[in-house]
């Protein structure tokens, strides 16, 4: 501490240390020497018909009870709708419950939101609503809860019908998220608590413009009513990383002119850091390799280098590229890495959790090969017990699925779905291109897309839901997109080949040159936000997205 503290300033904060958690707080005289406030490590959870949290997921129920019609069920509709005046004065309301799954008990929920697809927008706000009482999709009508139960008052508007305001909705068609105000947090709370969970009810009985959503029998299950729940437990601090964490991500260098027309990008952009995703300078001269990254990065500049196909046969050994890697570590502390480097190691990078692997490289070593047990229990168990908000997977070879080239299945499932279930990024190379995808919750499914679900130019992370992109375009060549073999794809937001260039979901006039992904960390002010985009060595922009961790 300062010697600007007084001895009253530090009696009094040492006084209060029983209400915060201490770790060698106050020396014998009262010293402060280490404080650290109790945090829990957050978690969050979505709930979305056929999506979320995984595509077997089937507890969000919903219906419209509809005064005119007052004893007919509209539960296998694909819109709930709600209006104050639905065209002849009389009133319809939105009812809607989710089943919760999968939170700990004793967890404490510190926030929820309810995301609806407005597919018929309203000037006026829409209130919502604590239910009370019990009802069935299948049997709900304006009069009826069930089919033997009647509401208290008609339309569910009794006192014993209807609770607590948790919130409010307005505005046009698009994505509405209802973030719920305290009495909501303390509902879904008893929700997860085991409380009778009898979801919620969107109404107004004066407006005079409806409003509709998308219901959970809708035919795009992205556009079906989510409930998102934040909830605490007591391990871990979440940290998040420096403010502004740029961090660059390359693979399949090669040794000429475009390899280093990609590093002086690197430079010239300012990351602080680099990912290099396997495949060195093809060449296997390790110092020819140290040394180009030297003369334009510098030697002390934190390059973090995964191995690849290509460099296996000189890796080891005095001279071996592993000796040159775990120099550079030596000089640079601050990589703060361990483990076996580039092959089963863990860094945490200025609060960057990055877990390296070589998993899929069985050219090194047959631990190291598709779906090896060694490799994806190390990459759970790091992940695991890890608590940063921030985790990179990083390994170089593909699925076929993972990229939009000619790579076959060379990695198994295994590792991206470990690195999914714990809403860690995926980043790989080998394939000589650039490719993103949407943000993916089933990863492994190729007959739910993997899962893909979102927006274009906003990837989510968190609990079973990432994103994988490879950035092979380090300067060695560049592939083209494989039509035949991807056309049916549908979970890609951008990519950048030989032939083709997609930009969240838009076909672009050029083809590909050579570049690297950039992913700038703790962006606005927001721990959990961050902005990103691959820039090639002409200053195009290939692909410009936002990464928010839920």
């Amino acid at each position: 501490m300062t010697a600007s503290w007084s001895r009253l300033s530090i009696g009094v904060l040492c006084a209060a240390l029983p209400a915060i958690a201490v770790v060698n707080a106050c020396g014998a005289e009262g010293e402060i020497e280490e404080i650290s406030e109790a945090q829990q490590a957050l978690t969050t959870v979505s709930f979305q018909q056929g999506s979320l949290p995984s595509s077997s997921y089937a507890g969000s129920t919903d219906a419209t009870i509809r005064q005119a019609a007052a004893t007919t069920n509209y539960g296998g509709a694909t819109t709930c709708e709600a209006d104050g005046d639905d065209g002849s004065g009389v009133d319809k309301s939105c009812l809607l419950k989710w089943t919760l799954s999968g939170i700990p008990a004793g967890s404490t929920v510190q926030s929820a939101s309810i995301t609806l697809q407005v597919t018929d927008g309203s000037s006026n706000t829409y209130n919502v609503y604590e239910v009370k009482r019990s009802w069935d999709e299948s049997q709900v009508t304006w009069n009826n809860a069930t089919s033997t139960t009647a509401w208290a008052t008609a339309g569910a508007m009794g006192s014993t019908d209807r609770g607590n305001l948790v919130g409010s909705v307005t505005g046009s068609a698009g994505s509405r998220t209802i973030t719920l105000n305290a009495a909501g947090v303390a509902l879904v709370q008893a929700w997860v608590d085991g409380t009778s969970n009898n979801g919620i009810v969107i109404a107004s009985s004066s407006n005079t413009d409806g409003i509709d959503f998308a219901s959970s029998e809708h035919a795009t299950a992205a556009q079906r009513p989510k409930l998102t729940i934040t909830y605490g437990s007591s391990s871990g601090t979440g940290s998040s990383t420096d403010p502004g964490l740029l961090i660059a991500f390359i693979g399949d260098q090669g040794n000429n002119g475009n390899a280093d027309a990609v590093l002086n990008l690197i430079k010239n952009e300012g990351a602080t850091a680099t990912i290099h995703n396997g495949d060195f300078d093809y060449a296997n001269s390790p110092a020819a390799w140290e040394n180009r990254i030297n003369s334009i990065l510098g030697p002390n500049y934190p390059y973090f280098a995964i191995i690849g196909n290509h460099d296996a046969a000189a890796w080891g050994g005095s001279s071996g590229y592993a000796s040159y890697i775990q120099a550079r570590h030596g000089r640079v502390p601050d990589m703060n890495c361990t483990g076996e480097l580039g092959v089963k190691a863990t860094c945490n990078f200025h609060g960057l959790f990055i877990v390296q692997s070589c998993i899929g490289t069985s050219e090194l070593r047959s631990t190291c090969a598709a779906n090896a047990a060694d490799q994806v229990s190390f990459i759970q168990d790091a992940l695991a017990n890890d608590s940063s908000i921030w985790s990179v997977c990083a390994w170089h070879k593909n699925q076929a699925d993972m990229q939009v080239g000619g790579k076959s299945n060379e990695v198994g499932w295994s590792a991206y779905q470990a690195c999914m279930n714990a809403g860690a990024i995926v980043a790989t190379g080998h394939e000589h291109s650039y490719s993103r995808t949407l943000t993916l919750t089933d990863v492994g499914n190729a007959s739910t897309g993997h899962g893909k679900t979102g927006a274009f130019d906003l990837v989510e992370l968190g609990p079973n839901r990432n994103f994988v992109f490879v950035s092979g375009l380090g300067g060695v060549g560049i592939r083209d997109y494989e039509a035949a073999s991807h056309d049916d794809d549908t979970w890609w937001s951008s990519y950048y080949a030989s032939n083709k260039w997609v930009k969240n979901g838009t076909l672009m006039s050029g083809i590909a040159d050579y570049g690297a992904l950039f992913i700038r960390f703790n962006v606005g002010g927001d721990p959990k936000r961050a902005t990103a985009y691959f820039k090639d060595v002409d200053g195009r922009l290939a692909d410009e997205f936002t990464i928010q961790v839920q």
